[in-house]
């Protein structure tokens, strides 16, 4: 009798305890990876759109635009390998302060840098996650150029 009562019990509590074991590990979601595409996409928008007609883009801002789209790329490869849906759109964690654009970019660069920067368990693709740090941080770096070369 009780092991019939054990399992009428374990057949009443399933339906409770199944919707969190699903939300463990959401398949297709990796926020980190998303995060850093919206913040990169911030990034790059930030660099290449200035307000007035009479602008040329420095080369610091060409190098930073590369460096960005690269890193795109990698991170956009790299959820994809690790089986994440990389398409599914995301807010960005960048908030413009602004400073100025250039100084926001690189706030967005650095956010970007710490979401890919997180912990992987998937150890195939750590090189494309170290790989696509590199291409953040010389974005970063070229943004930064970009500033000095203005002045500010």
């Amino acid at each position: 009798m009780k092991l019939i009562h054990k399992l009428v019990l374990s057949l009443l509590l399933a339906p409770a305890v199944l919707p969190l074991a699903a939300q463990a590990d959401e398949p297709g979601h990796h926020g980190a990876y998303l995060h850093a595409l919206a913040d990169l996409h911030v990034a790059r928008w930030l660099i290449d759109h200035r307000p007035g007609d009479n602008w040329v883009m420095g080369r610091s801002e060409q190098i930073a635009l590369a460096e960005i789209d690269a890193a795109t790329r990698e991170i956009t490869q790299l959820g994809m390998d690790v089986g994440k849906d990389v398409y599914r759109e995301e807010q960005p964690d960048a908030r413009p302060e602004r400073r100025g654009r250039l100084h926001d970019a690189v706030e967005a660069l650095e956010r970007a840098r710490n979401d890919v920067g997180q912990r992987e368990d998937d150890p195939r693709v750590f090189g494309l996650q170290q790989h696509a740090m590199q291409r953040i941080e010389a974005a970063k770096h070229a943004t930064e150029n970009a500033i000095r070369d203005a002045g500010y």
